[in-house]
């Protein structure tokens, strides 16, 4: 009995390494909120090669951000187009930019992969927008890739890609920062939960998002090109291998209609926007 029970456990696994859909379906009990084909894949301009997080402000525009330089860039959604562009600080800022977000009163919100978090306004095309900085404490624990804003708690989320911390190692970890002292660890689950649900080696967080219409944590593993989706209290619904033509997903967030926006990238090719419908 307990060979039998060990092959079909086996047999589970070898389908999610495959990607098969299925598989995840077996193992987490739900499909998750999003389709598992693209609706709409687009090639983005050259000069969003090194683009990263993704943000939606409260009147439904798409915004995004640049890895190395402070750029913020607004994008049409169905195009891929910019619309327009703005840098923190003059000379521009630099650094290691990982994660974008935008409160209900439109205020803009960017982390480093240190922790160390800008506060700023829009600014107008063109334009180098003035910037006040915070540190979330988080530089000593890990390495934050991952940035949104939380409602209910009126916070900001940082994910963690990489844990300092020898205990909390094989641990994907997110942090709540009330917007002034040091962040508190929030949600935190065994890495390999996920990893063997996706059927992916490694799931290491490069993004994280709520989901406004069902209160779900999003989180995006650019490494494997994966993606998973948490309940609010932080337990796994589904987590799936994303598709081939996705490879280096570093961005993602939910549209005013529902579906989900994923940000590739370029490495080596084009970067992209790739739209997931919701499923109902």
């Amino acid at each position: 009995m307990k060979t039998a029970l060990g092959r079909f456990a086996l047999t589970l696994v070898l389908l999610a390494a495959c990607g098969d859909p299925s598989a995840v379906v077996a193992q987490t009990g739900g499909r998750g909120s999003f389709a598992t084909a693209p609706a709409q894949q687009l090639q983005l301009p050259d000069q969003l090669r090194e683009i990263s997080g993704l943000a939606v402000s409260p009147d439904g525009r798409l915004f995004a951000h640049d890895d190395e330089r402070a750029v913020i860039y607004e994008l049409d959604a169905a195009r891929g187009a910019i619309v327009k562009r703005f840098v923190l600080g003059n000379p521009i800022l630099t650094g290691d930019f990982e994660g974008l977000a935008i409160t209900p009163g439109g205020v803009f919100w960017l982390t480093t992969s240190e922790g160390e978090v800008y506060r700023f306004a829009e600014g107008a095309d063109g334009a180098h927008a003035p910037y006040h900085t915070f540190d979330s404490g988080l530089d000593e624990l890990c390495e934050v890739e991952g940035l949104a804003y939380l409602p209910s708690e009126e916070s900001l989320i940082l994910a963690c890609k990489r844990n300092k911390a020898r205990s909390m190692r094989g641990t994907v970890s997110l942090y709540l920062w009330p917007f002034s002292g040091e962040a508190e660890e929030w949600r935190s689950l065994p890495e390999q939960e996920i990893a063997a649900t996706a059927g992916v080696a490694e799931f290491r967080p490069s993004s994280v998002e709520m989901d406004p219409a069902s209160g779900h944590i999003l989180l995006l593993s650019a490494n494997d090109a994966a993606f998973a989706e948490l309940d609010a209290g932080g337990r796994l619904l589904s987590a799936r291998a994303l598709d081939r033509s996705h490879v280096q997903p570093e961005g993602v967030t939910v549209l005013p209609e529902g579906s989900l926006v994923i940000s590739d990238e370029a490495s080596g090719g084009r970067p992209l926007l790739t739209r997931y419908a919701r499923v109902p």
